[in-house]
């Protein structure tokens, strides 16, 4: 398409879509069954191609007072306005017509009348037929002749080849006019009329072809009417009128035969019959713009005419021509521009996003219509795989598409868009290829979707409860109860939290949240652990869960300080379950041990606290009496080799340490292990809390345990490096990600983020 398809549409626009709450949350995590198939949503800003001139940008150029020759200057930079002498349009009314005029296979016949004229078909070297004006006569080929039949089939005149159909002069105050009673036209209808006359143009098949030869103003006559609304500015109608006229020169100069639709520009004549009535094509606002510039071209420095693009709303910004249709040559002419004053012209939808630089500040956006939503679609990775599977590369079916990243021009128009399949193909396409598979608005648009959602709470307790109910749709055998307030006792009750089955809830020291003691009473566990001291949670609190709970077992875990409560945990589980691997990580460090705490829950491996430069009696003392097999979290600067060897010499085995540079690739390290074949965790789902405070890490391990499903860290507002490298390896098999947490512990710029990593 040269431009957009109908001027009354500007750009559609739709917000991007919030990555988390709005996202239909899948069922409660027993029941959990992740999308396997991912959703894309598509959203931009613009209507049409992006290349030269923006209509409703030249309109709102012309309302902020700029002439036409300012808006055509600003458009096609470094054009000048120059003149043609006559010239001929040459334009096939079949809106049939696609390709080339040489590819064009024409119709079996056209039936057509002169009005108020006699109608003269002629052919050079065959004597002139002249026909009554009013009367319909019907057009046939057989093999290289041309007959004329009257509607009832009477033959009146038969031609050796193509030949020409014309009104005989002028008649009465109306031009001379050739009606078409097929349909014809950009919009298919019959009875309109045309100015000039007509080519009857012998093709292949016995077939014929109409094509429209008139003088170039009376070609865009009816034209600009159709490009741009009659009541618009008149400086934007001139600037039309010139971008049209330029446009159609260079195509026909070219040795082309002009479409009448949106393939070249759309014309549709000079009038229709309808029910009797005539219905003016034409008007005076836009013939009177014509006639203004009449001859009036874009043209280089060097004098040649250049093809003028154009297209409905740009949303912010026109695109250079190679950005769009890219491997074309650089036309210093069709650069990328600002469009300074379009949301002056008022698009019935405005550009995205409306709050952003694309629209300016204090001025009232248009709202969006019911319509614009479906221009950006929601498309499934295998909708998105089918639209496209022509174009080179792309896998068969059912393979389809997991991940999307764009390369974009500084105009923000989608220069190529990377597509990874399911089976791990990557096929690169050009933006506006896929444009024109999914038939979007243009090629400014942004990708994003990816299948994700937040679990939250107002606070940390609020958080642990919605993780609770999400991962315990019905009652829990235990509940872990430790402190919101300090990290380690939650930590490393997450192994026995794992070893029954059971829930982990926070409460802070003193009291016991209301919210907390409801969540209690819905699970209605038989054992309740209190994890640490009354140091970490109160007498009071242990006597309001005894009180809330009186039937269940409420037993107090609790040690000197925390590494010997993560000794009387560890002993705990090893009664319950005997596991045969232990982790080692250092007491002071939250992250590494909240990265391992899915692993701790889901295979029931304790966890225990080392100090800063030797294992510390309470630890060594489990090692030593249990044998395990040790796994050291954290890298050498917060696990010492020392304390590693330590590990080694107690247990007799050789300890694996999972560790990284950082808390992000440490923990990313224990997510690869945990989907190792001997741990059996499935990237099926991902769990995402943020590396910078720990009390949504402190519940997220048992819902990601649960289920068996890897937990990572983030930033607040972006993704690591480390974190992001995790998440591309697995992308092609994470079909849900989990966010822990709300906005204040990952921002929606840092969901957005995970998004963008997702669809890379």
């Amino acid at each position: 398409m040269r431009r957009s398809k109908y001027i009354r549409f500007a750009a559609a626009v739709a917000t991007i879509a919030l990555l988390v709450a709005p996202i239909a949350t899948p069922p409660a995590r027993a029941d959990i069954m992740p999308t396997a198939i991912p959703y894309f949503t598509f959203s931009g800003s613009g209507y049409g191609h992006g290349i030269g001139m923006s209509q409703f940008g030249a309109q709102g150029s012309a309302l902020a007072g700029k002439s036409y020759s300012w808006i055509l200057q600003h458009y096609y930079t470094g054009g000048v306005i120059g003149s043609i002498g006559a010239f001929t349009a040459k334009v096939n009314v079949d809106s049939a017509y696609t390709s080339s005029y040489s590819a064009y296979a024409g119709r079996v016949s056209w039936t057509i009348r002169s009005i108020d004229s006699p109608l003269e078909i002629y052919r050079s070297g065959d004597t002139t037929l002249t026909l009554a004006s009013d009367t319909y006569y019907v057009l046939t080929v057989s093999g290289s002749v041309v007959s004329v039949k009257t509607t009832s089939g009477t033959l009146v005149g038969t031609f050796g080849g193509s030949c020409w159909a014309a009104p005989k002069g002028p008649a009465g105050t109306y031009p001379p006019l050739i009606e078409v009673k097929d349909a014809s036209g950009p919009f298919n209808t019959g009875w309109v009329r045309y100015r000039g006359r007509m080519l009857v143009d012998v093709k292949p098949g016995n077939r014929v072809a109409l094509v429209n030869n008139l003088d170039m103003d009376q070609y865009l006559y009816g034209v600009v009417p159709r490009e741009s609304p009659a009541g618009w500015e008149s400086e934007a109608l001139k600037a039309q009128a010139v971008a049209a006229r330029s446009y159609a020169y260079a195509d026909v100069a070219g040795g082309n035969v002009l479409k009448c639709t949106t393939y070249s520009q759309v014309y549709n004549g000079h009038s229709r019959l309808e029910s009797g009535v005539v219905k003016p094509h034409e008007a005076s606002t836009t013939n009177a713009a014509v006639d203004a510039t009449s001859r009036q071209v874009v043209k280089t420095g060097s004098g040649a005419v250049v093809k003028t693009f154009f297209f409905s709303t740009s949303g912010g910004h026109t695109a250079n021509n190679e950005d769009v249709w890219v491997g074309g040559t650089p036309v210093p002419q069709l650069r990328g521009v600002e469009d300074t004053y379009e949301y002056l012209a008022r698009p019935a939808l405005a550009p995205w996003p409306a709050i952003a630089a694309d629209w300016p500040s204090g001025v009232p956006a248009p709202k969006l219509t019911g319509a614009s939503a479906s221009w950006w679609p929601k498309i499934s990775g295998l909708e998105l795989a089918n639209q496209i599977r022509t174009l080179p590369g792309v896998p068969p079916a059912p393979l389809y598409v997991t991940g999307v990243s764009i390369e974009k021009a500084a105009s923000g128009h989608a220069r190529y868009v990377n597509l990874t399949f399911v089976n791990g193909t990557k096929v690169r396409v050009s933006g506006d290829a896929l444009r024109g598979k999914l038939k979007l608005p243009s090629s400014r648009f942004t990708i994003s979707g990816f299948p994700m959602s937040r679990i939250q709470g107002p606070d940390r307790y609020a958080t642990a409860i919605a993780i609770s109910q999400k991962a315990f749709t019905g009652t829990a055998p235990a509940v872990v109860l430790a402190s919101g307030e300090a990290y380690p006792d939650a930590l490393c009750g997450s192994a026995l939290a794992g070893a029954e089955d059971g829930s982990l809830l926070l409460t802070a020291k003193a009291s016991l949240p209301s919210a907390v003691e409801t969540e209690l009473k819905r699970l209605a566990p038989a054992r309740i652990y209190i994890m640490g001291s009354t140091a970490a949670v109160s007498a009071d609190v242990e006597n309001r869960v005894r009180a809330v709970l009186p039937s269940a077992v409420t037993t107090r875990l609790a040690g000197a300080d925390r590494y010997g409560t993560s000794r009387k945990v560890a002993e705990k589980v090893y009664a319950l379950k005997a596991p045969t691997k232990a982790v080692v990580a250092n007491g002071l460090a939250w992250p590494d041990a909240a990265s391992v705490s899915a692993l701790a829950y889901a295979k029931h491996y304790p966890i225990l606290f080392s100090r800063q430069s030797e294992l510390g009696t309470d630890t060594a003392g489990y090692l030593s009496a249990r044998k395990p097999t040790g796994l050291v979290v954290g890298s050498e600067t917060v696990v010492p080799a020392s304390v590693f060897a330590e590990v080694q010499t107690l247990t007799a085995k050789t300890p694996q340490r999972l560790a990284g540079p950082n808390r992000y690739a440490t923990a990313a390290a224990i997510a690869r292990f945990s989907l190792g074949a001997l741990e059996g965790f499935s990237s099926s789902e991902v769990y995402v809390t943020t590396g910078l405070n720990y009390p949504d890490a402190l519940a997220g391990g048992v819902i990601a345990g649960k289920g068996m499903h890897p937990l990572v860290l983030t930033g607040f507002d972006s993704v690591p490096p480390d974190t992001a490298s995790f998440l591309k390896e697995k992308q092609p098999t994470i079909g849900y990600i989990w966010i822990l947490g709300g906005a204040g512990a990952i921002s929606k710029t840092g969901a957005g983020a995970i998004d963008s990593v997702m669809m890379n």
